[in-house]
């Protein structure tokens, strides 16, 4: 068990939005909020947000299932939920790091670089989430944090990640590789495919092929729209997306004549089970030639997982951390339609394998759970902590002198609106 009694958590500021990496901030929170006796996440908003705190537009947004202390700063007269994709509001990096230190919560958590670099100037012990290789346009600031002696520890997902901290010299003692994860309860009850289906208003008797997320090339959407070509007496159902990828992604199907592609555009996770749940076979053909493709697993796997339908991946060495040919999976070739058309048609003609790797993927995933993941983070914080340098703590000068410098710029703290 972990002895930590407070801890903060500083965002971006822009949740809710239909960013994944908000999704996982959110998720962590209400994991992290199960655990520590003073939690808090932090993000920014509007007036009347920040009076609410904590509402139950923002649990149905995420799907969580319990309340927690939301500071929502008030940044913006008024806001339009949920933040655009490009929010990055440096008043707020500013104002949430003067907040979490006036509370004097130690360690502070973050996946935000900018945050970071607040907290280690004024010499505040700082636990980085970090999913991201350090490309060289960005390697000298890294290994600042990595060598900065009130960086408590990263905690990242992939072991091909971790190798890559290595490299720009991060200390192994200071790294956890915690897989992303799962909350199961969003997938409860288990629903019927018919029942699913006849909820989203969709045919019972149809092929219905899945993908989950964002709509941008990288994550394969040409492969599926090829595929779909392939399979036109399949229905391919695309559930996420920006506004204007839906649109685009709408033309791109006029233009090609293809009448078997569905797209839903973004649901609340709350609304996602019961998509997932009416698919007979769910897609995950991230592109090889994405430049993160080396360094990313997605939520959606560990979502798809849940649902006992059969997966179709991309394989990709980031995804066959979790996935296996065969056993808990089929792995088709990265930008390559055929290959996932022939893997959805092995699917549907053999039922004895679409059921045996869906329940082995559902056995998987019971233990990449978001309350186990926070359980190790939060040991491995405790046992960082010990090594932590003691006047770490004692930075309320560097503070006052970082504020009365940077901070209290009056144009800077103005209300704007969004």
């Amino acid at each position: 068990m972990n002895s930590l009694k407070s801890l903060i958590y500083l965002s971006k500021g822009n949740l809710p939005s239909k960013m994944a990496h908000a999704t996982q901030i959110a998720k962590m929170a209400q994991a992290f909020s199960q655990k520590i006796e003073d939690f808090e996440l932090v993000t920014s908003g509007d007036v009347c947000s920040a009076i609410k705190g904590m509402d139950s537009e923002f649990k149905d947004w995420y799907g969580l299932r319990s309340s927690f202390k939301l500071v929502r700063l008030p940044m913006h007269l008024q806001v339009k939920y949920p933040f655009p994709k490009d929010y990055d509001n440096h008043r707020y990096y500013k104002l949430a790091v003067l907040y979490a230190c006036l509370k004097s919560s130690c360690p502070i958590y973050t996946r935000t670089p900018v945050i970071v670099s607040i907290l280690l100037k004024i010499g505040v012990p700082v636990v980085w989430e970090w999913h991201d290789p350090v490309f060289e346009n960005y390697a000298s600031t890294c290994q600042q944090f990595f060598t900065d002696k009130n960086l408590v520890g990263v905690v990242t997902t992939l072991p091909q990640l971790a190798q890559n901290y290595f490299k720009h010299g991060l200390a192994p003692r200071k790294l956890l590789i915690a897989p992303n994860a799962v909350d199961l309860g969003n997938f409860l009850p288990y629903q019927e495919k018919q029942l699913a289906r006849q909820q989203l208003n969709l045919p019972q008797e149809v092929k219905i092929v899945v993908y989950s997320g964002h709509l941008y090339e990288y994550k394969g959407i040409p492969t599926i729209l090829e595929a779909a070509r392939l399979l036109p007496e399949y229905t391919f159902v695309l559930v996420g997306g920006w506004e204007e990828d839906v649109n685009r992604v709408q033309e791109e199907c006029k233009q090609n004549n293809l009448h078997n592609v569905r797209l839903i555009g973004h649901v609340p996770q709350s609304q996602l089970a019961s998509y997932l749940y009416a698919a007979d076979v769910l897609v995950l053909p991230t592109s090889k030639f994405w430049n993160l493709a080396e360094a990313h697993c997605p939520l959606k796997l560990f979502d798809y997982m849940s649902v006992k339908r059969p997966i179709v991946a991309s394989a990709l060495p980031t995804i066959m951390t979790v996935l296996r040919d065969r056993q808990n999976a089929l792995l088709a070739q990265p930008d390559e339609p055929c290959s996932f058309a022939k893997a959805i048609v092995a699917l549907f003609d053999n039922s004895s394998l679409a059921s045996a790797i869906a329940e082995q993927a559902y056995q998987d995933v019971q233990a990449l759970t978001w309350d186990t993941r926070a359980e190790r983070v939060l040991q491995f914080v405790d046992q960082r902590l010990e090594e932590v340098d003691e006047n770490a703590t004692h930075y309320r000068k560097n503070l006052i002198k970082y504020a009365a410098r940077k901070m209290f710029l009056p144009a800077s703290l103005s209300p704007t609106k969004v």
